[in-house]
């Protein structure tokens, strides 16, 4: 008597590296969005204060992760060269990056330093993609881009947050085009910091402990920034609800990290920053 054999199963398409980094660059883009709104609400405060506390929870976080996996002997670290370099992307996206953004966020609003942030990113990234980590543009991508660039384009134009920044800004047109050029620079900066992030965790290094590195620098090179800007006074007299709300930033900005250092892992530079793109939208429906 022949025994029919139960048919395989298939397996899931959501396994796919395209199919579950593409869900973890939009649940990065959404959790940045969430970010950003939280720290609209704090603009006025310092922006090396705001993004050192912006930072804690993701040391907090990780360090818990990391524990668990040393109780159960997973490998905890990567390898000193691995960890250098993280540790200096991790600088240049907290000093340069994160920065130069919170102050953009006071001088042009969200829903206009959103969109000049990501075209920066997409172009920048889309550069250090093909000549550091040789991956390859291809016709139908490089036009994807392009088409990409010009919506964000239009969605800075159409959003009512930054013509409100602009149109009430007493500053001058000297202080918004650095608005505007802070943006951008923002962005180079976080290219490069996914540059380096796509290089190292696509090569074995921990997940949580390259999140954790990057977070610890930028906690604590921007706390003695802070420090040397404002001083106890400025430091102590940040009230407990923007406290809170910088804190709140941290824990969107724990998660849109750490779903977006998955997407860099499982595909590529170029494809997670169009993914990335979708803040631009996000934020002109949320209103920020």
């Amino acid at each position: 008597m022949n025994r029919r054999l139960p048919a395989e199963t298939p397996p899931s398409r959501l396994l796919d590296p395209y199919v579950l980094g593409t869900c973890c660059g939009l649940l990065a883009a959404f959790s940045y969005t969430c970010a950003n709104a939280f720290l609209r609400a704090v603009h006025h405060c310092d922006p090396t204060w705001v993004s050192a506390i912006r930072a804690v929870p993701t040391v907090l976080i990780m360090s818990l992760v990391m524990g668990l996996m040393a109780i159960r002997g997973q490998r905890v670290w990567p390898p000193p060269r691995v960890m250098l370099a993280v540790l200096a992307g991790g600088l240049v996206g907290q000093l340069v990056g994160n920065i130069s953004f919170q102050w953009a966020l006071g001088e042009i609003g969200v829903a206009l330093a959103v969109p000049l942030t990501l075209g920066g990113m997409i172009v920048s990234a889309a550069i250090l993609g093909r000549t550091v980590l040789l991956e390859p543009i291809t016709p139908r991508a490089a036009l994807s881009l392009a088409i990409l660039l010009a919506a964000i384009f239009v969605l800075s134009l159409g959003a009512d947050d930054a013509r409100r920044s602009v149109a009430t800004s007493a500053a001058g047109p000297w202080r918004l085009a650095a608005g505007v050029a802070a943006a951008c620079l923002a962005g180079v900066a976080y290219s490069v910091l996914n540059v380096i992030l796509r290089h190292c965790t696509s090569r074995g290094a921990p997940l949580p402990a390259t999140l954790f590195i990057v977070s610890l620098a930028g906690s604590i090179s921007l706390s003695t920034l802070a420090w040397m800007r404002i001083g106890p006074e400025g430091i102590l007299a940040t009230t407990p609800s923007q406290l809170g709300i910088m804190l709140a930033a941290g824990v969107c900005n724990t998660v849109g990290f750490t779903a977006l250092t998955k997407s860099l892992q499982l595909t590529n530079v170029v494809y997670v920053n169009a993914l990335n793109a979708t803040q631009a939208t996000l934020a002109a429906l949320a209103g920020v």
